[in-house]
């Protein structure tokens, strides 16, 4: 069952949709699950089969929209993770305001760079019991910059503080297409998709995403996690490549696990049978720990 849901986040409104357990008991507390979506997603795209999958086995799952994105408030586009990582907190509040929730039994699920903005959240919130992260990165600035040479790597950092200091000194921000922040050819060739699909995903997004990625370093939130960490990681990731998973899982303190999808590209997890295999064992972490 799908409920539309809001809450507010810094005087920002989010949407967000509720997804109850069938048969919903209203004398009993559930324990819940806070889907944060990945890289300019909103909460109809992607996130879907893990809320059902998650909700139909028993879980009282949120999915919403950060600020700027989707149907939710804010400045369209606006993508800065420590506003993200507010929301999540803020979601928190939310649901461990609901009648039904059990508010010592909440985990984050978080997929992409919502897998990092998960692992913040949790180190700073002791609130969330347990956390699964996919397909997400233990050091921003190694997977966007990793691969540049001396000079190439200077010159970005060059660009992005000229950039930093317009915006500061004139209120003017180098705003980008999605297309143009994208690098790799399998996050072009699914943004094609899924914007068409979804036309509001289709936004322009500041330049400075490039240094506030760069600066994401959730391995050092790992560190301070004091709670169960399932990290999992694709074989076959050129979006955040399969060592950065190992690196935030060594990172971590137990009980921790790590599980790689055997063949798999970053966005195969989402659908068919690696979503199945991706899915179990996330469901299988969640019920242990929640």
């Amino acid at each position: 069952m799908r409920n539309d849901a809001f809450f507010y986040s810094e005087e920002s409104k989010i949407s967000a949709h509720l997804y109850l357990p069938d048969g919903l008991d209203t004398a009993r507390k559930y324990p819940a699950v806070i889907l944060c979506h990945g890289f300019a997603g909103i909460k109809e795209a992607l996130v879907p089969p893990y809320a059902e999958g998650f909700s139909k086995n028993g879980f009282i799952v949120l999915a919403f929209d950060y600020r700027g994105f989707g149907d939710s408030e804010g400045i369209r586009g606006s993508l800065i993770p420590d506003n993200q990582v507010t929301d999540i907190r803020n979601a928190i509040t939310f649901m461990s305001s609901l009648g039904n929730v059990d508010p010592g039994r909440i985990g984050l699920w978080g997929s992409s760079f919502g897998g990092a903005n998960a692992v913040k959240a949790a180190a700073l919130d002791r609130r969330v019991k347990a956390v699964v992260a996919q397909l997400t990165f233990a050091d921003g600035e190694r997977v966007v910059a990793g691969g540049l040479k001396p000079e190439e790597k200077a010159k970005l950092l060059a660009t992005l503080q000229k950039v930093w200091t317009r915006a500061v000194t004139a209120n003017k921000n180098m705003m980008m297409s999605l297309d143009q922040i994208l690098t790799d050819a399998d996050s072009k060739a699914f943004f094609a998709k899924i914007t068409a699909e979804h036309p509001e995903i289709n936004v322009k997004i500041p330049f400075q995403f490039v240094r506030y990625s760069m600066e994401c370093k959730p391995a050092e939130y790992a560190k301070l996690l004091k709670c169960p960490l399932f990290v999992l990681g694709a074989e076959n990731d050129i979006v955040n490549p399969p060592a950065e998973s190992k690196a935030l899982y060594d990172a971590a303190n137990e009980p921790k696990e790590l599980y790689m999808v055997k063949g798999a590209t970053h966005y195969e997890v989402y659908s068919g049978a690696k979503f199945d295999e991706a899915f179990a064992q996330e469901l299988f972490w969640f019920r242990r720990y929640l």
